[in-house]
């Protein structure tokens, strides 16, 4: 499906669900909020907590968005419950996606040290030295780690696109361990990242229109935007499976 198909699915899905989807939101950022202004009142523990606590409960918001599209039972709670009771298997898709994108971000790492070992470089040339050899020499240096660093960081973001449905496949596949999900999700995006950017891009608009509204529109565009996603995965795993029974036949036959 394209981006607007699937956007049009998504529509489909919270056809009548709007309200309920909107106050889902509303009390997830409440919560959030709540956990956050807490946590930032205890110093080092507070942040090592909420950095602990927040992956698990972003996935907890993604299993309910999923239960409410395919029409099952979900409060507005809910989340933390889906969250925490996968807390383990939350982290361990977690520490695999890592373990993927250890080298993309080794190589951000290099560069943001290269650069302020160039930018302290040229100014301890300058200041005592005073030798235009050795502020041009870091300067140059400095240049190579910015443009390092901006093919490092476009690097992440376009590998970390393969892991971008991990979450929902482990919804799918509680059974499955952290590293099959990651692969699992790395076989689905091969050759759709594209699809998936493309149709992120197409909610730039809408995030617009929801920031002139002062944030309330995202009540209502958040939404939006996780069920599309959600469509967007269901079409690759539904035309995965579709070509696995294919094939599967074709074996036995």
């Amino acid at each position: 499906m394209v981006a607007s198909e699937i956007r049009a699915n998504a529509r489909k899905a919270l056809a009548g669900k709007w309200g309920k989807s909107a106050l889902l939101t509303l009390v997830y950022a409440i919560i959030v909020f709540v956990i956050n202004f807490v946590c930032r009142l205890i110093p080092v523990v507070g942040g090592i907590i909420l950095f602990v606590i927040s992956t698990p409960i972003s996935y907890g918001l993604i299993v309910s968005f999923m239960k409410l599209k395919r029409d099952e039972d979900v409060n507005y709670t809910d989340f933390l419950n889906f969250g925490f009771s996968s807390f383990a298997k939350v982290w361990g898709v977690f520490g695999n996606i890592i373990l993927k994108m250890i080298l993309p971000i080794c190589l951000i790492v290099i560069f943001i040290i290269l650069l302020v070992v160039s930018l302290g470089g040229s100014l301890a040339s300058a200041i005592i030295a005073e030798s235009s050899g050795g502020v041009a020499g870091f300067g140059f240096l400095a240049f190579i780690s910015v443009i390092g660093y901006v093919v490092s960081l476009i690097y992440v973001i376009v590998k970390g696109f393969l892991y971008s449905l991990s979450y929902y496949i482990l919804n799918d596949n509680p059974d499955m361990t952290g590293k099959e999900v990651v692969e699992m999700s790395e076989k689905l995006m091969r050759g759709n990242r594209w699809r998936f950017f493309w149709l992120s891009l197409t909610f730039i608009g809408w995030s617009i229109l929801a920031g002139i509204t002062m944030g309330i529109g995202m009540l209502w565009l958040m939404p939006y935007i996780m069920v599309a996603f959600i469509c967007f995965y269901e079409d690759l795993a539904g035309k995965a499976t579709e070509t696995n029974t294919v094939t599967e036949t074709k074996t036995e036959e």
